[in-house]
């Protein structure tokens, strides 16, 4: 740091003036006047100005002259001068239009105070009056505020520690300036006060942008002669003494459950008696979003959920108006996976259970989703087969659960075969709109679903 200069002791000397301001007294006719206060310790230019270049002009009464008349060290209020305060500060955001505070999180800081240097400051205060009833009437008015000091205030800053202090009336220095005889002329008056005020001068705070970590990945590395540390740890996929395994912490560790178009935090500790119909106990997102740097704006922030490729879902979210413990997602499409073409389509007109569905009517290229077995049966003698499933030549169809099937015309015919694909496939329910996955042999909901603490994040 090559300068530093905040007009610490400047300001003291301000708020002693200001102290001092603001006294009248009555004169002869009755009438109130305002007395001036004006710094004392005045150079000789200023001086001549205020003469107007001339010996015979006589200073006026009456007026209070302010000035400092000792600062030395005060040791023994010294402390730790290494002690460094942190402070972590929260501000409102403001209206950019109208300027009045909102009710949402604005800037987000951190401030270090070093320790302060302890002084002791001696104030002076000369009162100038032209008669013994001027001053006594100013007299009067200032002894009855010390009894025995006054607070002082230097700033109104809030993480400002030096800012409060006391100022005291401790001695009277001259009562009057006065010799006998005073001869013929009315000489001014002065009355001299002295005050005591303990102060601290205070180096420059460092101011830091407050920020979290939001997201740690750490190896687990071996150990001596090939041990590993073991976790108990929930994370999926986790391998308990893998070398490989890595431990995972988001703010307040929640798992995200995301499910129509809405998404609930969830942590791992809970009582059976604070399960919902999900098994878990759903978590207010204010109290994670106090955790977050930045602010949360409705629309804007985004939650980004992991895919396996590595890349993100991204959903504008915003909070439920009747219940915090639900956020409403607005995904971005073009980060939704891509359907897989199948046979010239990405999509499916419905989802259905073969057992009780009828399909009546039978237009070429209706595409179904089946959840169970059609004539799985089949191959029974004298099975007739279901009636609601047979071609146009009175033939049986036979389909396993989870393939997709489609009707051409005049037969039934499987697009898509469960059994013989291990492949990720995305299709959409045209009927319902929500996008469907094919992993680990069975069907899911694409980006729906449970997600560990390592697979989401917020942008705020």
């Amino acid at each position: 740091m090559d300068f530093f200069y905040d007009g610490q002791i400047r300001r003291y000397l301000t708020q002693f003036m200001r102290l001092m301001s603001n006294f009248s007294y009555k004169d002869a006719k009755g009438q109130l006047i305002q007395i001036p206060v004006r710094y004392g310790d005045m150079n000789r230019q200023v001086g001549s100005i205020l003469k107007k270049n001339s010996e015979n002009t006589v200073p006026s009464a009456p007026f209070i002259a302010c000035y400092i008349k000792d600062l030395k060290f005060d040791r023994a209020r010294l402390q730790d001068p290494t002690f460094i305060s942190k402070v972590n500060i929260r501000e409102r955001d403001i209206d950019p239009v109208t300027g009045n505070p909102l009710f949402t999180q604005g800037a987000n800081y951190t401030v270090e105070r070093i320790m302060p240097s302890p002084y002791v400051v001696t104030f002076a205060a000369d009162i100038w009056t032209s008669n013994t009833e001027m001053k006594l009437q100013i007299f009067e008015q200032l002894a009855v505020l010390f009894n025995p000091s006054l607070d002082l205030q230097s700033t109104d800053n809030y993480v400002d520690w030096t800012s409060l202090s006391i100022i005291e009336l401790t001695d009277q220095g001259v009562w009057s300036s006065r010799q006998i005889p005073q001869g013929i002329e009315q000489d001014i008056d002065i009355l001299n006060l002295i005050f005591r005020s303990p102060i601290w001068i205070t180096p420059p705070a460092k101011v830091k942008k407050l920020g979290i970590i939001t997201k740690i990945i750490s190896n687990i590395f071996t150990g001596p002669e090939g041990e590993f540390n073991t976790l108990e740890d929930s994370y999926s996929n986790q391998v308990y003494g893998n070398p490989d395994a890595t431990v995972v912490v988001t703010s307040g560790n929640f798992e995200l459950l995301v499910l129509n178009n809405t998404a609930k935090l969830f942590s791992t500790s809970y009582s059976n008696s604070e399960k919902d119909d999900y098994g878990q106990v759903a978590h207010s997102w204010n109290s994670l979003l106090d955790l977050y740097p930045g602010k949360f704006r409705a629309g804007l922030s985004q939650l980004r959920l992991s895919k396996p490729d590595g890349s993100e879902i991204v959903a504008y979210i915003s909070l439920n108006p009747l219940d915090e413990t639900v956020m409403s997602l607005n995904f971005d499409s073009d980060t939704i996976p891509s359907n897989t073409t199948i046979a010239g389509r990405g999509t499916v007109d419905a989802i259905i259970n073969p057992d009780t569905f009828n399909p009546t009517s039978k237009v070429a290229g209706t595409r179904y989703l089946i959840l169970e077995n059609i004539n799985a049966d089949y191959l029974t003698p004298g099975y007739e087969g279901s009636p609601a499933w047979k071609n146009l030549d009175n033939t049986n169809f036979v389909a396993n659960a989870n393939d997709i099937i489609e009707w051409d015309g005049e037969a039934w015919n499987i697009v898509f075969d469960s059994i013989q694909s291990n492949d990720i496939i995305y299709i959409r329910n045209s009927y319902t709109g929500i996008q469907y996955k094919w992993t680990d042999q069975s069907w899911s909901k694409s980006f729906e679903g449970v997600y560990d603490k390592a697979l989401w994040r917020l942008v705020l």
